[in-house]
């Protein structure tokens, strides 16, 4: 005898099927009784049980239902279904082409990660690619100051501008790490994979951000050490902590992208010249139509992630001011001619640069400004067509300002004041 206490909703299961056998006179290999004390229901295997009336049956069906009796009452597969899917996965195994082996238990490890691992993960700390185009922005003002000097001092300023801008870059990935993991733009960051902790970004940014401060300070001059260190305050902490805050941390990150033009003027040249701050404006303008339009298509991930940009809380405002910025390149390369930085030939050159972005935020602006007329809102908003029309057009705006900012510096220094006078002279 075998005594088991079990819910009430099985006994119903199981005595439904006693009355199925009992209307068909068939014999049970046993019959279930139970009786109830209080809340438990205490059940009685009766074997070879014959109802009134019933015909028996073979030895093979009474030892199955015997055993799916059994089974069911305490959960297992009976010992048939095991037998089958046993069977059915020795041969689906024996039909593949490669021998399988059971999956152990328990946890995989984690891969061990290599020194070279390592290294990676600290140089994309720093944001290479962003960290380049800074320290080409520096020296190419470098080589447009009137006044000569070392190779010593350029060297200098390349490694100390992209240890501080590397120090910079690493601050801020170590603030953002619980934002960052909502963008797919910046999942992959080696913070957000868990690589390397905050404490240690901090710590690399300490050492990074000290050293290249240094080398501008001893290899250089103050001055360019001073707007070194000023470019770390300003993007770590002023303009990271914006972001979540206001729309005004893209004007704020836009100083710091005029920044490094000042320093590569600093090292022969004085600030009070005007086009250290003609060049300076030209990289603060250009900010604007390369991040706007970047920003416009990925502002749902913004918005998602809690950062406060332009793109979605003002989209209307978000074109505009990318195009406003573009027309104001006009002036600055002709205001560069006219202090004597470049050659008045310049004027004409960077004007088909000029009109190509503007070309492009223009049509970006239109297309936001016709789907957030008054009239479109009134009719429940701008169609899918038109949305798209606009995320298109604000790629191109994108992807012309990547070529953009990089031509314009290149032309500049062909179009040197006095570059090609000593070829005519």
């Amino acid at each position: 005898m075998m005594k088991r206490t079990v819910s009430p909703s099985f006994i119903r299961s199981m005595a439904s099927a006693s009355c199925f056998y009992s209307s068909n006179k068939v014999l049970l290999p046993s019959v279930i009784n139970f009786s109830r004390s209080g809340t438990e229901f205490k059940l009685q295997f009766i074997p070879n049980y014959r109802l009134p009336g019933s015909r028996p049956i073979v030895t093979d069906t009474a030892h199955v239902l015997e055993q799916v009796g059994r089974k069911a009452l305490t959960c297992q597969p009976s010992d048939s279904v095991c037998q089958q899917k046993d069977s059915k996965d020795f041969h689906d195994r024996q039909a593949l082409p490669f021998t399988v082996k059971p999956k152990e238990k328990g946890t995989k490890p984690a891969r061990v990660l290599s020194t070279k691992d390592y290294i990676r993960a600290y140089v994309a700390l720093t944001k290479p690619n962003l960290t380049f185009l800074v320290m080409l922005s520096s020296i190419s003002t470098y080589a447009l100051t009137p006044n000569s000097a070392g190779i010593a001092e350029l060297v200098f300023l390349s490694i100390g501008t992209m240890l501080c801008s590397g120090a910079a870059n690493a601050i801020n990935m170590g603030r953002e790490p619980n934002y960052d993991k909502m963008m797919v733009r910046t999942s992959a960051r080696p913070v957000v994979r868990g690589i390397v902790s905050p404490k240690e970004a901090f710590t690399f940014a300490g050492i990074t951000g000290t050293i290249g401060t240094a080398i501008l300070y001893f290899g250089v001059n103050p001055t360019v050490a001073g707007l070194g260190f000023l470019n770390i305050v300003l993007y770590s902490w002023i303009y990271t902590s914006l972001k979540r805050k206001s729309i005004l941390n893209t004007w704020v990150g836009a100083i710091v992208g005029a920044i490094p033009p000042l320093m590569g003027w600093a090292v022969s040249s004085s600030l009070a010249d005007p086009g250290a701050w003609c060049l300076a404006a030209l990289l603060y303008a250009w900010q604007f139509p390369h991040f706007n339009s970047l920003s416009h298509n990925i502002r749902s991930e913004y918005k998602r992630a809690g950062y406060v940009m332009t793109a979605f809380e003002n989209p209307k405002l978000n074109a505009r001011v990318a195009l406003r910025y573009s027309f104001l390149m006009f002036p600055i390369c002709f205001g560069l001619a006219y202090f004597n930085v470049t050659d008045p030939y310049f004027v004409l050159d960077s004007s088909l640069l000029n009109g190509w972005m503007s070309y492009w935020t223009f049509k970006f602006w239109l297309q936001q400004a016709s789907n957030y007329s008054r009239k479109t809102l009134a009719a429940g908003g701008a169609s899918q067509a038109a949305v798209e029309l606009a995320n298109g057009y604000a790629r191109k705006a994108f992807w012309c300002s990547v070529w953009h900012l990089p031509g314009i510096l290149v032309l500049a220094m062909l179009h040197k004041k006095g570059q090609w006078d000593r070829f005519f002279s």
